[in-house]
């Protein structure tokens, strides 16, 4: 064990029966928090179920992660030096989509202190992923999602000023609800052949400006009747339902816009995808 490596705790690393090529195994790893420095946590996952929730009591983290031997290796690493936490599960040799049974993936359970400010990123491919972010210190959040399927809830404000969400979503499905919780100020969004939900749900604090480029899948974006909302369209065959809008010289604006406390931007560059704009009272 290095000594970088001394906070982690492996609680249990045990071989299961074998069904079939697999041997399970289990890890528990954390560590406890020794200071309120701010920590940058990676979270790269292959294939399998991921949750994740704020830690309760002193932990910086903790994490469980459950795998097969056979064609994976787990990662729980903390560089005491950088702050740097790296989380998560790679395959040995073969893609993501040769793991076609979700009793084949295994699973990850992470939990994540809510007392020091994090820039939090993921990386998934054929995830299955319930993340619970309210009540995290989130300064920065980045997700990158290949074939996943992702719910991630603000259902408590963010502790720290989200400065930037990036989200890129190829063939995933992505849905990130009560948003205006996390107190973002900027969305950047990247949409292939998926499909991204935003649900500014809760008060926002700032304006919100989302940068967002859809090729030919969709943005949904669900937004309070009370907030402002402007839409610059560059549009090939996609685009937005204008009804409600009215054109100025520099894009669309909702008739509430000039009287609104708030608003929501969104720069749009569609293909064949475009955006789906709701008014929900949240």
């Amino acid at each position: 064990m290095t000594r970088r490596a001394i906070g982690l705790v492996v609680a249990a690393l045990t071989a299961v029966t074998p069904a079939g090529a697999q041997t399970w195994r289990t890890i528990d790893a954390s560590r406890q928090q020794r200071d309120t420095a701010a920590i940058s946590v990676h979270i790269d996952y292959a294939a399998g179920k991921l949750d994740l929730k704020p830690a309760t009591g002193t932990a910086l983290y903790r994490a469980t992660l459950r795998y097969d031997a056979d064609r994976a290796e787990p990662v729980a690493r903390f560089d005491s030096a950088s702050h740097v936490l790296s989380l998560g599960v790679h395959l040995r040799g073969m893609h993501v989509s040769s793991v076609d049974d979700e009793h084949d993936a295994g699973s990850m359970h992470a939990e994540l202190s809510g007392s020091v400010p994090t820039d939090l990123s993921f990386e998934l491919g054929a995830v299955e992923a319930d993340l619970q972010l309210g009540g995290l210190r989130l300064t920065d959040l980045s997700l990158r999602g290949g074939a996943a399927d992702v719910t991630a809830r603000f259902d408590r404000p963010n502790l720290e000023q989200l400065r930037t969400m990036t989200l890129q979503v190829g063939a995933a499905e992505v849905k990130l609800i009560d948003v205006a919780n996390s107190g973002v100020s900027r969305i950047i969004a990247e949409v292939g052949a998926g499909a991204l939900t935003l649900d500014l749900g809760g008060v926002l604090q700032r304006d919100v400006d989302i940068t967002a480029a859809v090729a030919i899948g969709g943005l949904t974006l669900t937004v309070s009747p009370d907030d402002g909302v402007f839409v610059d369209e560059h549009s090939v065959l996609g685009g937005f339902d204008k009804n409600g809008f009215s054109k100025r010289t520099d894009g669309w604006y909702s008739a509430n816009y000039d009287a609104a406390a708030r608003h929501v931007r969104v720069h749009l560059h569609s293909f064949l995808g475009g955006i789906t704009l709701a008014r929900e009272k949240r």
